[in-house]
C-alpha cells in the first residue's frame, strides 16, 4: 500500500510541476509583451529645481502612470530652450510647462493644451501665474522699476514666461526700455531656485522668478525669511503670493499628436478625478482666458522686431565684434605660422614614420601578451568567486542531506513534515547555487542585473534567520531601524551582500567574550543603509588597509574576495560600501542601496 501511495504522490507532484511551469511561462510571455509597448514620455520644465518639481507633480505623475498602463511612463526634465527644441523633434508625448511656454511650444509643434493646475494660493486658473522681481532686503537703492537701471540681472532663460517675458512686458508697460535698462541680463539655464540663491549671496543684483517660489523657499528653510523683497509688488484678492506683474493662466498639461484620443481621455479623467494635494491643495482644472497672455507674447515679438535694428545690434554687441575681429586676426597669423612650421616638420616626420612603424609592431606584440595575462587573471578571479559564493548553499544542502541519511542509517523513517522541509530547503539552496553560477557568468559577460522593488527589512530578516538555521550565525544578533523600507536592486545580489557581511562579522566575534552583532536599517534620503556592526578585536592599520584590496585578506585562510564581491554587487545596483573601524574594537560595515519610488519598480 505504501508503495502504491508513493507512486500516486509522485504522479500528482509531476502534474503540479507541469501546471506551475505553464503558468510561469505564460506570465513571462505577458511581461515580455508589455515591455515591447512604447513608453509614454512626459516632459516637465525644470523651472523650480528637480526637488520642488518632483514634490509638486508627484501625484500627477502617479495618476498618469496608472492611466497609460500597461505602457511605461518616462519622466524627463528640460530647461526652457531645450524643451522647445525637443517639442519640434517630437521628443515627448505629454508636457507640463507654464502657459506662455506652452503657447510657444504649441505654435511650433502642433501640440494641444489640455488642463491647468491650481492650488490653494492660486485658486483662479485664469490668474494663477505671474513674474516676480526679487532683490535683497538691505538694498535701499532699489525700490521701484526705474531703480533697476544699470543693475545686473539673472534669469533662467529668455524663453521663460513668468521668469522673463512677463517681467519684461511689465517694464515696457511702465514706459521703460528693457533693452537699455540693465547693465547685463544673464541667462543661466539653471532652475529659478539657483537664481534666488545668487541674489542672496550678492552674485547678482536682481533675479526674475515665477510667483510662489519665494514663499516655498522660505517655508522650506532654503533661504532666511524676509531676506528678499519684491519690486513693483501688486495685490490681488484671489492670489496669495507676492508678484510684480499682472496675472496669467497657471501651468498647463499639453499633449502632442503622438498620443491617441483614447489614451488622452484616460489621462484627463485620471487628473480631473485626482484629489487636491496634501501640502498645497493643488489639483487640475480648465483655464478659459488666454487673452492677456497672447497679447503679451504678440507685444514682445513686435518690440523685438522694432528695437533690434542693425545699429542697435552693432552697439549692443560691440564687444563681441571687437573680440571676434581680434580672434580672426589671430587665426590668420596662426595659419601663416602653421603653414611655415608644417613645411619644416614634414621632412622630420617622414623620417620618423619608419621608426614609428617598428615601434607599433613591438607594441602590438606586447599588447597581445598583456591581454592574454589579463584574460587568465579574470578567469582565476571568477573561478574564485564561484568557489567563494557556492560554499554557503552547498554547505546547507550537505547539512540537510547528512541529517536525512543519519536517520535512515539508524533505521528511522523521517517524519513527513521534516522530510518535506528538508527537501524544500535542498531545492531552495540548489536554486540559489544555480542563480549564483548564472550571476557569476553574467559578471564575466557584463550583462545587466535584473533589479526590482522589494522590502529591505524582510530581506535582512530572512537572511539572518537562514544563517542561524544553517549554523552560520551563532552569536547574538539584533535587528533594529526603519520598517517597510523598499529598495530597488537585485534581491539575489542583496542576499549575497548580507551573507558575506554577516559571515565576516560572525568570524570576527567568534572568540570574543559577550560576542554581539548589531544590524540597523536607516533611511538616508535617496538611499537606504544597512549597518552591520560587530564587537570583534581591534584591527591594525595594515589589516584595515587590506580590506580595500582585491586578493588580500586579514584572515589567514581568506581569499580576499568577500568584500570585493560585496563592493562590486552594491555598485552594480547603484549602491556603495563603507568600512569604519570602531575605536573600542570591531568593524562597522555600511552598505547603501537606492530607495525605490512608490509609483513604479525603480527610480527614474
Amino acid at each position: 500500500m505504501n508503495f502504491w501511495a508513493e507512486i500516486l504522490n509522485r504522479f500528482k507532484m509531476r502534474w503540479i510541476l507541469l501546471i506551475l511551469c505553464g503558468l510561469i511561462s505564460a506570465y513571462a510571455q505577458a511581461s515580455q509583451l508589455n515591455n515591447l509597448l512604447p513608453p509614454v514620455r512626459l516632459a516637465v520644465v525644470n523651472s523650480f529645481g528637480s526637488n520642488l518639481s518632483v514634490r509638486y507633480f508627484n501625484g500627477t505623475v502617479n495618476a498618469i502612470a496608472k492611466a497609460v498602463a500597461p505602457r511605461r511612463l518616462v519622466v524627463q526634465f528640460y530647461d526652457q530652450e531645450v524643451f522647445l527644441e525637443a517639442a519640434q523633434n517630437k521628443g515627448f508625448d505629454l508636457a507640463i510647462a507654464s502657459s506662455g511656454l506652452t503657447a510657444l511650444m504649441t505654435d511650433a509643434s502642433g501640440a494641444a493644451a489640455l488642463l491647468t493646475i491650481i492650488n490653494s494660493r492660486t485658486p483662479d486658473p485664469n490668474h494663477a501665474n505671474a513674474g516676480v522681481i526679487v532683490v535683497r532686503s538691505d538694498r535701499d537703492d532699489i525700490n521701484c522699476l526705474a531703480d533697476l537701471k544699470g543693475k545686473t540681472v539673472a534669469v533662467s532663460s529668455t524663453k521663460a514666461f513668468a521668469g522673463f517675458l512677463a517681467v519684461m512686458g511689465e517694464i515696457q508697460a511702465e514706459g521703460l526700455n528693457p533693452n537699455r535698462l540693465f547693465k547685463s541680463v544673464t541667462a543661466t539655464h539653471k532652475p529659478m531656485t539657483e537664481l534666488v540663491k545668487q541674489v542672496v549671496n550678492k552674485e547678482v543684483d536682481v533675479a526674475f522668478i515665477a510667483s510662489c517660489l519665494l514663499e516655498n523657499m522660505e517655508a522650506d528653510g532654503v533661504i532666511p525669511k524676509g531676506c528678499l523683497k519684491v519690486i513693483n509688488e501688486k495685490k490681488d484678492e484671489n492670489f496669495y503670493c507676492k508678484h510684480s506683474t499682472r496675472l496669467y493662466p497657471g501651468w498647463i498639461l499639453s499633449a502632442q499628436p503622438t498620443l491617441n484620443s483614447k489614451t488622452l481621455r484616460k489621462i484627463m479623467e485620471a487628473l480631473l478625478q485626482l484629489p487636491p494635494g496634501k501640502e498645497e491643495g493643488s489639483y487640475w482644472t480648465v483655464a478659459t482666458d488666454y487673452d492677456q497672455m497672447n497679447l503679451l507674447l504678440q507685444r514682445m515679438e513686435v518690440r523685438y522686431l522694432e528695437d533690434r535694428t542693425i545699429g542697435w545690434m552693432l552697439n549692443y554687441y560691440r564687444w563681441y565684434f571687437i573680440v571676434g575681429c581680434g580672434a580672426l586676426l589671430l587665426i590668420i597669423l596662426n595659419w601663416a605660422y602653421l603653414a611655415f612650421a608644417v613645411r619644416r616638420k614634414t621632412e622630420q616626420l617622414r623620417k620618423k614614420v619608419e621608426e614609428n612603424r617598428e615601434y607599433e609592431r613591438e607594441n602590438r606584440k606586447i599588447t597581445e601578451r598583456i591581454e592574454a595575462l589579463e584574460k587568465a587573471k579574470s578567469i582565476g578571479i571568477i573561478s574564485a568567486m564561484v568557489a567563494h559564493e557556492l560554499k554557503q548553499p552547498l554547505g546547507a544542502i550537505n547539512n540537510y542531506s547528512e541529517a536525512i541519511l543519519r536517520q535512515l542509517k539508524r533505521g528511522k523513517k523521517p517524519a513527513e513534515e521534516i522530510l518535506t522541509e528538508a527537501l524544500s530547503e535542498i531545492k531552495s539552496e540548489s536554486q540559489r547555487a544555480s542563480e549564483i553560477v548564472e550571476f557569476v557568468r553574467n559578471i564575466g559577460r557584463k550583462e545587466p542585473r535584473q533589479r526590482k522593488r522589494f522590502n529591505l527589512e524582510s530581506a535582512v530578516e530572512h537572511t539572518i534567520e537562514l544563517m542561524k538555521r544553517l549554523g552560520r550565525l551563532n552569536s547574538k544578533c539584533t535587528l533594529t531601524g526603519a520598517e517597510n523600507l523598499f529598495v530597488y536592486a537585485d534581491p539575489l545580489n542583496v542576499d549575497l551582500v548580507l551573507m558575506n557581511l554577516l559571515k565576516n562579522a560572525e568570524e570576527a566575534v567568534r572568540n570574543q567574550q559577550n560576542a554581539e552583532i548589531k544590524v540597523e536599517i536607516k533611511n538616508a534620503g535617496a538611499d537606504a543603509l544597512v549597518i552591520i556592526e560587530d564587537n570583534g578585536p581591534d584591527m591594525t592599520d595594515g589589516q584595515f588597509a587590506s580590506l580595500r584590496n582585491l586578493g588580500q585578506s586579514s584572515k589567514k585562510d581568506g581569499l580576499g574576495l568577500g568584500l570585493a564581491i560585496v563592493r562590486e554587487l552594491l555598485e552594480a545596483n547603484g549602491g556603495s560600501l563603507k568600512l569604519v573601524r570602531i575605536p573600542s574594537g570591531g568593524l562597522r560595515c555600511i552598505a547603501s542601496l537606492p530607495i525605490a519610488l512608490e509609483d513604479k519598480d525603480g527610480p527614474g
